[in-house]
Parts: structure tokens; sequence; C-alpha cells
């Protein structure tokens, strides 16, 4: 008898769908989108729909700016904030519409770097032969997976710091989240990680939306997707339960990182001691002062909004 072969989609053949969340916070979406333009070829997208919960105008503009610099990007503004029907409807119409395509979800907090799209659908194209591994994520050190992934790494590279990277759940450890950007911005942690050409894939059985790329094996599971889908909890936790349930896990690419800002219970801490200029500086591989001496400041603010739209 022959031996059964899958066949998968070359990786130049899968162009996904990409699905933008923003909201209230334009000057992470400002940092999302740039890092998206910098390091990723929309060529290789098939759609891109920036979701706009409740955006004001210079935010709704801004989006409009970074649509017109792409043939395919829409942008699709619903309201009010967290709990809109209109989203929910959005969202499941958009999922159902893309079903037989690879979906990535993405929050304007997710800072991507070189070659994540390749490595994704690398990932992907892997794992389409795998019913039990119908989720695919870059490897974000500020969240449950990637903490999880990253742990035997911290525990020999920083043996010293356990009180840092060990405590209360990621989405409230304050600790965890600046201690993290710190070693990101100022001691090279993610060359040191990879220089160790860690395991290609991790199997874990939790994800987050946060940046997830799906397709029809998961999304027959989920839809229609929870009230109010604009929640990235709430969707966590609907997708969680159903990895839970049926037995499922998610890949987790062991040599692509992916930045998350911060948690909403931690945001306001990290804002004071991790501007975003700063962050920017860092993803375009800019030398940065050392930690020491450092005099925290806003992120948020006029001056660095501005420099923000100019740069890139």
């Amino acid at each position: 008898m022959g031996k059964i072969t899958y066949l998968q989609p070359r990786r130049s053949d899968v162009r996904p769908i990409l699905v933008l969340l923003t909201s209230h916070r334009l000057d992470c979406f400002l940092v999302c989108i740039r890092c998206l333009e910098r390091f990723t070829d929309f060529t290789r997208l098939a759609y891109v729909y920036v979701l706009a919960d409740t955006i004001d105008q210079n935010h709704l503009a801004m989006a409009r700016r970074f649509a017109a610099r792409h043939g395919n990007v829409t942008v699709i503004e619903r309201g009010p904030h967290g709990s809109s029907l209109a989203m929910r409807l959005t969202q499941n119409t958009l999922y159902v519409r893309h079903i037989d395509d690879a979906i990535i979800t993405l929050d304007e907090t997710i800072f991507v770097t070189p070659m994540w799209l390749e490595h994704l659908l690398d990932g992907y194209r892997e794992h389409l032969a795998r019913p039990d591994v119908p989720l695919v994520m870059p490897l974000v050190p500020i969240s449950p997976a990637g903490r999880h992934v990253l742990n035997s790494f911290l525990r020999v590279a920083y043996p010293s710091d356990r009180n840092m990277y060990c405590g209360p759940p990621i989405e409230e450890n304050w600790t965890y989240h600046r201690w993290i950007w710190e070693k990101l911005l100022y001691e090279n942690m993610a060359d040191i990680y990879l220089h160790d050409t860690p395991p290609k894939y991790s199997y874990v059985g939790h994800a987050s939306a946060n940046c997830l790329l799906l397709d029809r094996r998961m999304l027959e599971r989920m839809l229609p997707f929870p009230d109010p889908p604009e929640s990235l909890a709430a969707q966590d936790l609907a997708i969680n339960a159903l990895l839970h349930q049926d037995g499922l896990k998610a890949a987790v690419l062991g040599r692509s990182l992916a930045h998350h800002y911060s948690y909403p219970a931690c945001e306001a801490y990290v804002r004071t001691h991790v501007p975003l200029e700063r962050i920017w500086r860092y993803v375009q591989g800019r030398p940065d002062a050392p930690t020491s001496g450092l005099r925290a400041r806003e992120a948020s603010g006029r001056r660095e909004m501005s420099r923000l739209r100019v740069s890139g």
C-alpha cells in the first residue's frame, strides 16, 4: 500500500487575512502599524481589516492614512467601546466570510519583529496536518504562553531575578512587565535567547488572541464570538475553554518574537517606566542608554506622539 502524504501549500501560496483591533491607545496603534510597515510585505496579506472601536477623529485619521498607504487595508469603525453589538456582528461576519482562509488576529498593543509573518506562515504550514494543533502564535514574552515557554531560559539566564518572573498571573504582574521590557531594551534578552537556538515549537494548552493565527479548524468551534468580542480577555477565555474541552494545543514559535506592551491592569504602571518612544527606538535597532540614570516619563504625551507620527 502506498504511503499517504499530506499535501501542504507553499508558504508563498498562503495569503492570510489580518484583523487588527484598535480602540483608545493611539500611541500603541502608531507603534504597532509602524512595526507592521517596517517588517511586513503587505502583498503577502490578502486583506487587512482595521477594526476601530470608538476611536477619536485623530485616531481615525491615522488609521485612514495607514489604509491609504496600502491597497488591501480597510478601516471599519464601530462603537461604543466595550459594549458594541455592532462590533460583535462585524467580527463574526468577517470570520464567516473568510472561514476558508488563514486569519491572523492582532491587537494594537502588539509590536511585530523582522520575519514575523514568514515564521508564522511556516508554522501554519507545518501544522496543517495536525488537527490537534489548530493555533499558531509567535513567542510573546509578556503573555501567559510566552512566560511558560521562556520558563527554563529565565531560570538559567537570570537565576538571581527569580522574584521578578515568578509571582501573580502575567495579566496582573506589573513587576514582570517592567522587568521583561528592561531586559529587552537594555540587556539584549531577545538575542541572548535566540542565540542558543531554542526549540522550533513549543506546545501549550492556552493561547492569547492578541497575536494568533487560526483557521476553520478553530473557527468552526468558536463562532459566534462571545459578546463583547472586542474584549480580548473574553476571546481568550472562549479560546482556552475550547482548547481544554477538546484536548487541543497551540504551537508557539520558539524562534520568532513579537512584543506585547502591556495588559490593561498593568498599563498605567508600565507607561511611567517604559515609554513607547523608547520601544520604537528599540524595534528600529537604534542604541539607547542603560537603565540606570533614566528618568521615567509618560509615553502618551503630545511631544512623543508627534515623533511617532513622523518616524518610520
